[in-house]
């Protein structure tokens, strides 16, 4: 056995006994649950037996983890976004803010946030690519084109940015837009 596989089975042996000792459970406990003998279960934990696919399978079905997440190297990419550190779209006091910048996700989404007043009136404008917004609260207009599109909480929006739109509050609204560039 290599160097880097033994170092994969120590791993994978680590996350095993982590989520079990989360969960509670004895090595007796789960080994019983699994099927296979506690001192089986305590090689695989230490990283000195390899387990079978089938056997892995069930490990993690017990621990109610995908089988991916005890293989999965590396620590999780996460990116806290302050309220300070979100941009604000257009002009500061629009009130829109970029709450998950491009890149962020993908280099094709931007995601935007705001709570805007009645009698807001976003003007109109065009962006390359596609938008989403879903309205939680209040009463908007949006306009596409020469079309109108009333709008209550609850409703969801998703037009083609490239055709001239607008935005005009009836009654103060938040909402969560998607904007998606274009490639």
């Amino acid at each position: 056995m290599n160097t880097q596989h033994r170092k994969m089975l120590k791993n994978i042996g680590k996350k095993i006994r982590a989520e079990r000792n989360r969960l509670g459970l004895s090595l007796d406990t789960l080994s019983k649950k699994v099927g296979i003998s506690k001192m089986t279960l305590h090689r695989i934990e230490t990283g000195t037996t390899s387990p079978s696919i089938i056997v892995l399978s069930e490990i993690s079905f017990h621990l109610k983890q995908p089988i991916e997440s005890l293989m999965r190297e590396g620590e999780a990419k996460v990116v806290l976004l302050k309220k300070s550190q979100q941009d604000t779209v257009l002009d500061p006091e629009s009130g829109i803010r970029v709450v998950a910048p491009k890149g962020m996700i993908s280099d094709r989404i931007t995601i935007t946030h705001a709570e805007l007043e009645k009698g807001v009136v976003v003007n109109t404008h065009t962006n390359k690519g596609f938008e989403w917004a879903l309205l939680f609260e209040g009463e908007a207009v949006v306009k596409v084109r020469d079309k109108k599109f009333p709008m209550k909480g609850g409703d969801a929006i998703f037009f083609d940015a490239h055709f001239p739109h607008s935005i005009r509050v009836q009654e103060k609204i938040k909402y969560v837009g998607l904007f998606l560039h274009d490639e």
